[in-house]
């Protein structure tokens, strides 16, 4: 198999992950949300909804440009767009990770190895913005338990 492939696949799966975490931090009823059957890039859209401050960092750009070069190998595995898709990823994560230690030596590194750090940085990115979902539902929950002193709490 195809390493860059390979790595993008489990790449994105966790950065979907990430996002039905998030998402999971804002409804009350997730089996509503389960039903809704989102695609990735409606995922995407609502959590960069939701995210107070950063709703146009370029992270989001990045997460996208995942999506559409999986999306491309997904159907065609050899697809004459694979090197337009994965520049634009290169792209991207070299300018939202600029000033990381050892970028210069991740420049040079395989596709599979480039791929792999820009999907960590949007799951690392993800992740704090997961923690900052579940101290927003926190405070909800705080907000319930004073309104509703007599009714069964909500799990967080």
């Amino acid at each position: 198999m195809d390493e860059a492939v390979h790595v993008l696949l489990k790449g994105h799966l966790l950065i979907e992950e990430a996002l039905n975490r998030i998402l999971e931090q804002y409804v009350f009823h997730r089996e509503h949300l389960e039903d809704a059957r989102l695609t990735f890039n409606q995922k995407v859209l609502i959590g960069r909804s939701l995210a107070l401050r950063k709703n146009n960092i370029g992270e989001w750009e990045l997460i996208a440009a995942i999506n559409t070069l999986r999306n491309e190998l997904a159907h065609r595995l050899n697809s004459p767009e694979r090197e337009r898709k994965l520049k634009r990823v290169k792209e991207l994560y070299f300018r939202e990770a600029a000033g990381f230690p050892a970028m210069e030596e991740v420049k040079a590194a395989p596709d599979a190895h480039v791929l792999m750090n820009a999907c960590g940085h949007c799951a690392g990115f993800l992740l704090a913005f997961e923690e900052d979902s579940k101290m927003f539902r926190r405070m909800i929950h705080g907000m319930d338990r004073a309104s509703n002193p007599d009714q069964p709490p909500f799990d967080l």
